[in-house]
């Protein structure tokens, strides 16, 4: 590590889950060392005290069609960010999710500079399609840091790069759960950029109806980012939807919600950890559901994956998901047994993310970071 006491990170997060990893992870890593932080983020990142290279919404793509219509602007933010890095030097570069994005930057930065030290953290879904990129990451990182337990024992199998095993901060709002306390909302989470947003809500409207007419003792909240607040409410003006935003609103609506539609992502992991149960949704581009199909259809939820079978509903497709979506939900809601199985699913998961493998026990990411720095 350069310097007598000060660690210097280059750390990148193109969305807002990765935010809040990156942020996670700075905010410990302050408790052990003296910290100077450079990269790219949002606003978890900014508020430890990042100054971002540029705004981290420029790399908030969905799908192939979006990586092609801003295309430019990924290259030229690509290449911002490499220079960034070859000419900082410093002791450790942490990229975030973002696999595309990280991969390119991680692999340009290793032809610039062969001194590099860098973590990838998140890894790519390998076990889900593509398990070929497993061996072409090998050489572009010094260690992966993975948020699923059995992600190392994949890795190890597919011939990957090294691995560890650090948890995910969603297991926090475990700690969330208010005992007792009345859990009349729905909350609806349609995800995380404007774009994908109006897509979803267009699948989840006849829900929204349904819940409106049939469950009027029960309140629609949409929980959502400071930037697209005014936006999200716009797209829900017709309906009784309460609108929420910043990630401690989340957290409140999370610690008191009954049930939810959630997209496919990191947010179902949450819901998981708060033990909420669920209706998982995702509308893919025909590309993304060829694979998915090619590959066997594979489980898409974070909770079933982990836990090696479906409790938690999953619908997908590339079109006309409103009719699934609402008939999962009425039979969530209207079977206790449904219920009660999404939640002895939830237990089984929350044991497993905090023991992990026993060839790959759960490490601390902290340290990881500290001994790779």
């Amino acid at each position: 590590m350069a310097g007598a006491s000060t660690m210097r990170l280059f750390i990148v997060a193109g969305e807002s889950s990765g935010d809040l990893l990156g942020a996670d992870l700075v905010s410990q890593l302050k408790k052990h060392t003296d910290l100077e932080i450079h990269g790219v983020g949002g606003d978890n990142l900014i508020a430890e005290g990042l100054q971002s290279l540029f705004p981290m919404s420029d790399l908030s793509v969905m799908g192939w069609r979006d990586v092609y219509l801003r295309l430019p602007k990924l290259l030229w933010r690509l290449k911002q960010t490499v220079d960034a890095i070859v000419a900082q030097k410093p002791d450790l570069v942490v990229l975030i999710d973002s696999q595309e994005f990280s991969n390119r930057v991680a692999q340009k930065v290793r032809e610039r500079w062969a001194g590099a030290k860098i973590v990838l953290y998140v890894a790519p879904s390998v076990w889900a399609w593509r398990p070929e990129r497993a061996q072409k990451i090998k050489n572009l990182y010094d260690e992966v840091l993975c948020v699923l337990p059995f992600e190392p024992r994949v890795f190890a199998e597919l011939d990957g790069p090294r691995t560890s095993y650090v948890g995910h901060i969603a297991e926090h709002l475990a700690d969330q759960r208010q005992a007792g306390a009345a859990r009349k909302s729905f909350l609806l989470l349609p995800g995380s950029r404007e774009g994908e947003i109006n897509r979803n809500l267009k699948e989840i409207t006849p829900t929204i109806d349904w819940l409106e007419t049939s469950h009027d003792d029960i309140e629609l909240v949409l929980p959502t980012l400071f930037r697209l607040e005014n936006a999200v409410s716009k797209s829900v003006s017709q309906h009784q939807v309460k609108v929420v935003a910043g990630r401690n609103e989340f957290i409140r609506q999370i610690s008191t919600a009954g049930a939810a539609i959630a997209v496919s992502g990191t947010v179902t992991l949450e819901l998981g950890c708060a033990n909420i149960p669920h209706v998982m949704t995702f509308l893919a581009e025909p590309k993304m559901m060829r694979i998915y199909e090619e590959n066997g259809r594979p489980l898409i939820n974070l909770n079933n994956i982990i836990v090696g079978r479906k409790f938690v509903p999953e619908v997908l497709g590339t079109r006309d998901l409103a009719p699934a979506i609402l008939r999962e939900t009425q039979q969530l809601l209207g079977r206790e047994q449904a219920q009660q199985d999404q939640l002895a699913g939830y237990e089984e998961m929350r044991f497993k993310m905090k023991e992990g493998e026993p060839e790959a026990p759960r490490q601390n990411a902290v340290d990881r970071i500290l001994e790779l720095a």
